[in-house]
Order: structure tokens, then sequence, then C-alpha cells
């Protein structure tokens, strides 16, 4: 009983406890996935979030489609095969 004799409900409280689980804040815009608060992440110059760590490679692929235009290995022509 608190000091004016009413019992004390804990539920009355229940809505300033933390959720159980993390809340989904973002999508990836490499995978599409979910990004939870307390993700690691990576965001880009145009607002764009990205998974970073936790093994994924989501940043890294990321990056590699917009800033390189070819991959593998040069011929003898400077041609990329």
């Amino acid at each position: 009983m608190n000091v004016k004799g009413s019992v004390y409900r804990a539920d009355i409280f229940d809505r300033f406890r933390p959720p159980d689980e993390p809340a989904v804040v973002a999508n990836c815009a490499q995978c599409d996935g979910e990004i939870y608060a307390g993700d690691e992440v990576k965001r880009t110059p145009d607002g764009e979030t990205l998974h970073n760590g936790y093994g994924y490679d989501c940043a890294k692929e990321y990056a590699d489609l917009r800033t390189f235009n070819a991959m593998g290995t040069i011929n003898i022509r400077g041609e990329i095969d």
C-alpha cells in the first residue's frame, strides 16, 4: 500500500517500460533487411542506411556497386574481363 492506503498497481507504469525487442528503425538499402535500434550501420550522403558489421557486407557491396563500373582481371588491351 502507498501512503494514502491504496494498492500500488505496477501495470499502471507498463507504458514506461522499454519494449522487449529492439525496434525496427530502418531497412538496409542494399539487402532490404530490417535494421534495429542498436545495430551498427553506415549512412550515405544520400541518406541511405546500410548494415555494417555483424557478418553483413552490405556497406561494402553497396559501395562496390555504386563506385566501380567493372571488376575482374585486366587484359593486355586494358579491358576488364
